[in-house]
């Protein structure tokens, strides 16, 4: 008796460390696969991060130019500097091209949640950082867009109905003859106006206050870069 106690006990034990065993190559299977997911995941959202930097890039360029623009006009109107009229339009409506914002890529993060693979990231500064990134500094980033945006379609829309003002704008830093003036009929009581003086000033404190916001959600992104690049190696 006691024989074959020995004996099918020993199988037993013999079957169940088999069914562990193979429970365990199986586990480490699915997390080789659901790493290598995550990896990939990863290796999209440094691209993504690549794009934005190089689209930030653009736009504070861009803002530059405008606020460059919009320095030349105060000063014009505080008599510092002389402008012929068609200067004048062609600063004005560089200073209207400041609508033009940053709007980021949120599709990898909102994969990461939606899978669940956020869980299968090591580090927990870059999880920190992702959210605080995707969830805060952007949501944050957004609301003060909707502000520079709401300004600015005002003042373009001054433009129109003051000065008659058509004219096309090129969004890409790169390319030559970025501002095009198509027609204007130049209004110098608007000009010289307490509003249009207030309007310049106020468009020189939000150029200045997004090229700023630009420059520190570039930072965060390079950071962010670099930590998903040592999640990867």
């Amino acid at each position: 008796m006691n024989k074959y106690l020995i004996k099918y006990g020993f199988e037993f034990v013999v079957i169940f460390l088999g069914i562990l065993i193979s429970l365990y190559f199986e586990q480490s299977r699915q997390n080789r696969i659901e790493n290598d997911r995550k990896n990939k995941s990863i290796e999209q959202l440094i691209k993504v991060i690549d794009q934005d930097i190089s689209q930030i890039d653009n736009f504070i360029k861009l803002q530059d130019i405008s606020f460059e623009s919009c320095m030349i006009l105060y000063d014009n109107l505080n008599n510092e500097i002389k402008l012929s009229n068609d200067k004048k339009m062609y600063h004005v409506s560089s200073v209207g091209r400041a609508l033009k914002s940053f709007f980021p890529q949120e599709g990898i993060f909102n994969q990461l949640i939606s899978s669940d693979l956020i869980k299968r990231i090591k580090s927990e500064t870059l999880k920190n950082k992702l959210f605080k990134l995707y969830n805060e500094d952007l949501r944050r980033h957004d609301v003060h867009t909707k502000e520079y945006d709401n300004f600015f379609l005002k003042f373009n829309y001054n433009l129109s109905e003051k000065f008659f003002l058509e004219h096309n704008w090129k969004t890409n830093v790169s390319e030559v003859n970025q501002i095009e003036i198509l027609k204007f009929r130049y209004n110098n009581d608007f000009y010289l106006s307490d509003e249009f003086y207030g309007n310049i000033i106020e468009s020189k404190k939000n150029i200045s206050a997004y090229l700023k916001e630009l420059g520190e959600l570039k930072i965060k992104y390079q950071e962010l870069k670099s930590l998903c690049i040592d999640e990867i190696s």
